[in-house]
């Protein structure tokens, strides 16, 4: 069966489960150490508002400042303020339609068209809600899964990894709105980008025409910036307008909760299937995000409202989102493999205080787990209050003047673009990009398209080398059992809007 025993993994070194479960609680529950987690979400909650400073670059900055603590108060500090940049990315994705982070991106297809229809308040609540409950069961499903994570884990190889991607960029044909052929020539385009830059296996050099800036390919950050937030405060400048066209809806508080609560099986699904794609070591949040939203729409009956305000699309993306963390914390922590970037970073932080991450951790230190745990707990729960309880002034700031809105939207935009690697070009690429989703709106094409293409196309060519050299070009590779279970999934995901198409055809008829 298991190479480690599953009664093995569940035992520390203090005895038993449940001794290790009070240990963490006797450390969580130190006045001192609560002050910590509420002033580390607090501080998430800021970053993750910030465009550009995601769950990684909050956990880098934290790092230093946590130097000469204990190990299990350093950690749950870092795993605190991990918690609180999921939902501070979601606000600005709502309100500014641009993502705190990558992960955030589905986000605000359906909840920046609601803050343009005054319902800013519910989108709000609806990602509270569904932020803190995806976490929360994120973690309930990391505990149960603690003696099973080596063989579903290592299940994912390079083929694996490769249809994956693959199911990703269904999205660009299923999902997006508007026409299929626009939609499909910007992720056309966007692979394209994807493509400039070191081969990430081979290390040969393209598309760079000798700048040794492209040498590290496009960033998405700045990229995303530009397309989303500069790109609508260009718009929204040359209309004189405010971001909410209609007037903001008093409240939405208990709107958003109802939501959540009516569409329960829809969260239940959208959060179980990001904590599985988290479990998957290098797949991040961006993959459980839009693939959350692909099956929100698929499975609905009125798919033609989603990117129009549909409130689903809210819960699904964020559900998936934050319940996320808690899978990816799996291989992290019993594997000693990250399983996002933010995690990498939690990963050096495991080394620099002498905590050794992979299968031994569960025996010999599980109360560290339960810290990690107990400490995130309590960050979802407060940003989720922070949420609720800050909607109606987060609300307010979409009939803000444009003419006030705009510049400050601008600077915090550039200024996010150029602190993730300190590199001016950076700036310049956050402005282009923010021209160029200015004329993609004008003509109305899909930027989604664009940017799914750009995050997973060098995720399915890296696979795809890796699985070539790995079989010494045997193509067969490509073709495990598991793979071929993508591949079946990838087909349905296609020929549902084939069959829908000929549905309405028929009708028509």
């Amino acid at each position: 069966m298991f190479e480690i025993p599953i009664m093995t993994l569940l035992q520390s070194s203090a005895g038993t489960f449940n001794e290790a479960i009070q240990i963490a609680m006797g450390v969580i529950a130190d006045p001192l150490h609560i002050g910590f987690i509420v002033l580390a979400t607090l501080l998430g909650v800021v970053m993750g508002v910030i465009p550009g400073l995601g769950g990684a670059i909050t956990l880098a900055l934290l790092i230093p400042i946590t130097f000469d603590m204990e190990p299990n108060v350093a950690i749950m500090i870092l795993a605190a303020a991990l918690g609180g940049t999921n939902f501070g990315g979601s606000v600005t994705a709502i309100l500014l339609n641009t993502p705190g982070s990558a992960p955030n991106a589905a986000t605000l297809l359906d909840g920046y068209p609601m803050a343009r229809q005054g319902r800013a308040g519910e989108a709000i609540a609806a990602s509270a809600v569904s932020s803190a409950s995806g976490a929360l069961l994120g973690l309930v499903l990391l505990v149960a899964a603690v003696p099973f994570i080596r063989p579903v884990t290592l299940a994912f190889g390079s083929p694996e990894l490769f249809w994956l991607a693959l199911l990703g960029l269904t999205v660009i044909a299923v999902a997006t709105t508007g026409s299929v052929l626009t939609d499909l020539i910007a992720g056309g385009f966007g692979l394209m980008l994807a493509f400039h830059g070191l081969n990430p296996v081979t290390g040969t050099a393209r598309f760079t025409w000798g700048s040794s800036y492209l040498l590290s390919g496009i960033q998405l950050i700045p990229a995303i910036i530009g397309l989303f937030a500069l790109a609508e405060m260009i718009r929204l400048a040359s209309q004189g307008s405010s971001i909410a066209e209609a007037e903001v809806v008093s409240g939405g508080r208990l709107d958003g909760v109802k939501s959540v609560l009516e569409n329960w099986f829809l969260f239940l699904r959208s959060a179980v299937l990001g904590w599985g794609i988290g479990v998957i070591p290098g797949v991040g949040g961006t993959v459980a995000n839009f693939v959350a939203y692909l099956q929100a729409k698929q499975t609905s009956s009125d798919q033609e409202s989603f990117g129009e305000g549909n409130v689903k699309g809210v819960i699904a993306s964020e559900a998936a989102n934050d319940a996320k963390d808690g899978g990816s914390m799996l291989p992290t922590l019993g594997l000693g493999v990250p399983g996002s970037a933010s995690t990498a970073v939690l990963l050096g932080a495991f080394i620099l205080h002498g905590v050794t991450p992979g299968p031994l951790l569960f025996q010999e230190n599980l109360q560290l787990v339960f810290i990690i745990v107990f400490a995130l707990v309590i960050s979802n729960l407060l940003t989720s209050l922070i949420g609720l309880v800050s909607i109606n002034p987060l609300a307010k700031l979409t009939k803000i003047s444009i003419s006030t809105l705009a510049p400050i939207v601008i600077v915090i935009g550039l200024l996010g673009s150029f602190v993730i690697r300190g590199n001016f070009a950076d700036v310049l690429l956050a402005g282009f990009f923010g021209v160029f989703g200015f004329a993609m709106l004008k003509f109305n094409i899909s930027r989604i398209a664009l940017v799914i293409a750009l995050v997973l196309g060098p995720m399915a060519e890296q696979n795809f080398h890796r699985s070539l050299q790995i079989s010494q070009g045997d193509f067969g590779v490509l073709f495990t059992p598991l793979s071929l279970v993508l591949i079946l999934v990838i087909v349905v995901a296609l020929l549902i809007p084939l069959r829908q198409a000929l549905g309405s055809m028929r009708q028509k008829t």
